[in-house]
């Protein structure tokens, strides 16, 4: 059964325990719920993981949710969005649906509803998928084995680690396939989608920099290619249960 990724944005955390809670994520075949706080943090998120569908709030310091749908609208377009508000503003709706938004809520968020809508959402990208997959039949028996893709896509990535944006879609036409057929056969051939097996070959090679040189976090986190030390921080410690200063003083591989 086709499993769906979630980014859950809102500048109050009460609001996001509220989503995390209040939702049946099981009932909608909920595989990985991510969090943040801001627009900034969730676009990088978005350039980090494969994410299905993004419910945010629209008023947010430091950027607004319409900020972050424009953003979406124009480099993530296939990311299905869901936005909700605590005021009846018709413009937002406007400019959001202008976006391809979904749908959207007004505060307080009525669970139930917001169900729904995910329902439909997660209906609506299995028809999709279905339509490029009969696309692609066509192409499949022209292409190189899935070994040989895989294998190249590898070395791609491992030559490029320190690029930030390091997109499946940018990969798929290194390889000259679409990025559906890429994304498919990657997760089979390795059992990871290319956005997770991108930063588990960051974290690993992170790793072998602080244990065996005496560059600088801020370099290292530079080098596996991530924009803010702060994130690279977060993120080797939720998947090393340390942080990088912790890590290089046990030097454990």
């Amino acid at each position: 059964m086709r499993k769906f990724s979630f980014l859950l944005t809102d500048d109050e955390e009460m609001a996001l325990l509220g989503l995390e809670e209040g939702v049946d994520w099981e009932k909608l075949n909920a595989d990985k719920i991510f969090k943040c706080h801001s627009k900034d943090t969730a676009i990088r998120m978005l350039k980090t993981y494969d994410i299905d569908i993004i419910i945010t709030d629209i008023e947010m310091p430091g950027g607004s949710g319409i900020e972050l749908i424009r953003w979406l609208h124009e480099n993530k377009p296939d990311v299905k969005s869901v936005f909700y508000t605590g005021h009846a503003e018709f413009t937002y709706a406007q400019e959001a649906l202008r976006l391809g938004v979904e749908d959207y809520l007004l505060k307080p968020i009525p669970y139930d509803e917001l169900e729904n809508i995910i329902m439909k959402i997660e209906n609506k990208i299995l028809i999709e998928n279905k339509q490029v997959d009969f696309s692609e039949l066509a192409e499949d028996s022209l292409k190189e084995s899935p070994e040989r893709i895989v294998d190249q896509v590898k070395k791609l990535i491992a030559d490029n680690l320190s690029v930030g944006n390091l997109q499946r879609d940018e990969l798929a036409a290194m390889v000259h396939v679409s990025s559906g057929y890429l994304g498919r056969i990657f997760k089979k051939e390795t059992g990871f989608a290319i956005s997770d097996y991108i930063v588990k070959k960051r974290i690993y090679v992170a790793k072998q920099l602080l244990a065996k040189t005496s560059l600088s976090i801020t370099d290292v986190s530079s080098r596996v290619g991530f924009t803010y030390s702060s994130y690279f921080t977060k993120t080797f410690k939720e998947h090393t249960g340390m942080t990088p200063q912790e890590f290089r003083q046990n030097k454990r591989l």
